[in-house]
């Protein structure tokens, strides 16, 4: 038994799919079913039933699966303490985040984890909400934000508040908006989110939830922008409430339609391969600590 095979065995444990384990070690189905074989093999044991859905593992692989975890674990901190003996090693850690946390709370999370590890070298990276999660998932990044269900065993969540969507309108297209709804969402132009982004996600939550088919005529991620092409009566979109607020505050020609919200969950996570990862586990402290929410 070696490693690649642990790696597989774990992989396909907690996909329940061949294909999906095998994209995640960046190897070939076959690849994958043939190192499952060996330590099938090598075990003489069944580890995995395969049926129509996939992969599901037996008792033996259910007893067999926290052991193999726990190897995987130690060897990635033994490869961390290698790379730190190195007079060159600077502690780093990737973080993913998305348009819709908001930015005080990055800042004081930042501060907070250096204040934590002044000596730890922090990669911040801007992007959309599925991406996030994807890069996690394949440990491309250590740690992000993500709005939804999370749906991988791979992929550990810490919810941490609820993000508000209001509808906003021009000032002078309120009254049109209260008076007749239905009309109005199906004749007005709206503004699209990016795929893969959480806008784009809470959109099509909305629009299905009030049976609307939008007339879109761009797609923007940027809300300010967002916020400037609704205040010139160009379009109509969804955003985060504070950010409607604090345009509003600002004297920006917007509007809230009540009754029109929405919202959804906002977690942070990460890879469940780092539950003890050092630095992962001080990011976490930082993160709970800001959002004032339990490990």
């Amino acid at each position: 038994m070696d490693l690649t095979q642990l790696k597989s065995f774990v992989a396909v444990a907690h996909y329940g799919h061949l294909t999906q384990a095998a994209e995640s070690l960046h190897l070939s189905q076959p690849a994958v079913t043939a190192q499952i074989k060996a330590i099938e093999r090598n075990l003489d044991v069944n580890l995995f039933e395969r049926n129509t859905q996939g992969m599901r593992l037996t008792p033996a692989g259910e007893a067999f699966l926290p052991k193999a975890e726990s190897i995987l674990q130690q060897m990635r901190e033994l490869d961390v303490f290698a790379l730190s003996l190195s007079s060159t090693y600077v502690e780093q850690a990737k973080l993913g985040i998305i348009q819709s946390v908001d930015r005080q709370m990055l800042s004081r999370l930042l501060n907070r984890t250096l204040e934590l590890d002044s000596s730890l070298y922090l990669h911040v990276e801007n992007s959309l909400s599925g991406e996030v999660l994807n890069k996690v998932r394949k440990k491309e990044i250590d740690a992000g934000f993500f709005l939804g269900d999370n749906p991988y065993r791979t992929v550990y969540s810490i919810e941490l508040d609820e993000v508000h969507y209001v509808l906003i309108v021009a000032v002078q297209r309120l009254a049109e908006a209260i008076e007749d709804p239905k009309t109005f969402f199906s004749t007005a132009t709206w503004i699209e989110r990016p795929a893969f982004s959480a806008g784009d996600k809470i959109s099509n939550r909305f629009w299905h939830q009030h049976k609307i088919s939008p007339q879109t005529a761009l797609v923007c991620d940027d809300i300010d922008l967002c916020i400037e092409l609704v205040a010139s009566n160009l379009a109509i979109t969804l955003i985060p409430s504070r950010e409607a607020y604090r345009a509003i505050k600002a004297g920006k020609n917007i509007a809230l339609v009540p009754g029109y919200d929405i919202r959804s969950r906002l977690s942070y996570i990460y890879p469940a391969e780092y539950e003890t990862d050092k630095n992962s586990q001080l990011i976490r402290q930082a993160v709970c600590e800001i959002w004032g929410v339990s490990p």
